[in-house]
């Protein structure tokens, strides 16, 4: 067994070793060009965006940055706008996250069991997933629209809606974010079926054979095999799909052009619509410590488990 001396002398010999050294030092001019291209498109925005948080700074009136310190982020939480569109984040966030988790699961434990014409259902449930966002809100966006939309017109036809009356389904805001999430559960759910699928074929059929026989139907099994078992991957995708709907912006833009229907759409209009790039990375940075926030309970759950288990 290779003891802390051994390894001290391997790094040692790498050092100190003329051809390792060039190895190293080839390898690392390999590296450099990739380095180079993260900083640039990655590090390098992300520290002006935090140098920006604390500047008032507008490219179209042409006057330069002046720093105001925390202003931009106490100025953040007296607007309305702001608590509006977290509002809809939040809304649109847990119910997307939830009702994805429990089709995704249950659509995972269908497609776990043996019947005729698995494999075929197993790959068309791809198919939304695999659609661009875009056009999946342009596909709901036509189902709900008014007049000739595909909801009105077979609501028409079962006499559910009375002749010449047209919903407005669109109208509001809340109404909106309920329709693209709709279209985003539509779209995701295959995603989460496809996780949660791939977490239960680890699963040990000993198990369920054991429940069966102390008399486990589906409910128990589920409640204290299943849900146990697949658990670390609940939460890696629970937390993977929180993140992602958080930061929900292209499919609200098919249906609205009202910004306060999420963070994310606030946050660009106000950075390239009307680039106040102070106020912008300010809203960003609350946003990342949202998102920050989710991944530290996130840890601190998976790691509660792990040592339970």
């Amino acid at each position: 067994m290779e003891g802390p001396m051994t390894k001290g002398k391997s790094m040692t010999r790498i050092f100190t070793d003329k051809r390792s050294r060039k190895d190293l030092l080839f390898a690392v001019i390999l590296l450099l060009p990739t380095f180079y291209i993260l900083g640039k498109t990655f590090i390098y925005p992300i520290y002006q965006s935090l140098v920006w948080s604390f500047f008032k700074y507008n490219l179209m009136d042409g006057s330069s940055a002046v720093f105001v310190g925390l202003d931009n982020f106490v100025k953040l939480f007296k607007d309305r706008d702001f608590w509006v569109s977290t509002y809809f984040t939040g809304y649109f966030t847990v119910i997307s996250t939830a009702a994805e988790l429990i089709l995704g699961l249950f659509s995972a434990l269908l497609l776990n069991q043996m019947f005729k014409g698995r494999t075929f259902f197993r790959a068309i449930i791809i198919i939304p997933w695999a659609m661009l966002t875009l056009v999946n809100g342009l596909l709901w966006k036509w189902v709900f629209q008014s007049g000739n939309g595909a909801m009105t017109v077979i609501l028409h036809k079962i006499h559910l809606l009375s002749e010449g009356s047209d919903p407005l389904w669109l109208a509001s805001a809340h109404n909106i974010v309920n329709v693209a999430t709709l279209a985003d559960i539509w779209k995701m759910t295959p995603f989460m079926t496809l996780l949660l699928l791939a977490g239960l074929q680890s699963i040990s059929p000993d198990l369920y054979e054991a429940a069966m026989i102390d008399g486990a139907g589906f409910w128990k099994k589920l409640m204290y095999v299943t849900i146990p078992q697949l658990w670390p991957i609940l939460m890696i995708a629970v937390v993977l799909r929180t993140i992602a709907a958080f930061r929900v912006y292209d499919i609200l833009t098919v249906f609205t052009g009202d910004p306060t229907t999420s963070i994310s759409y606030l946050t660009f209009n106000k950075a390239f619509r009307y680039f106040y790039l102070g106020d912008a990375s300010a809203m960003a940075w609350v946003s990342t410590g949202i998102i920050l926030i989710f991944i530290v309970l996130y840890i601190r759950m998976l790691k509660k488990n792990s040592q339970e288990s």
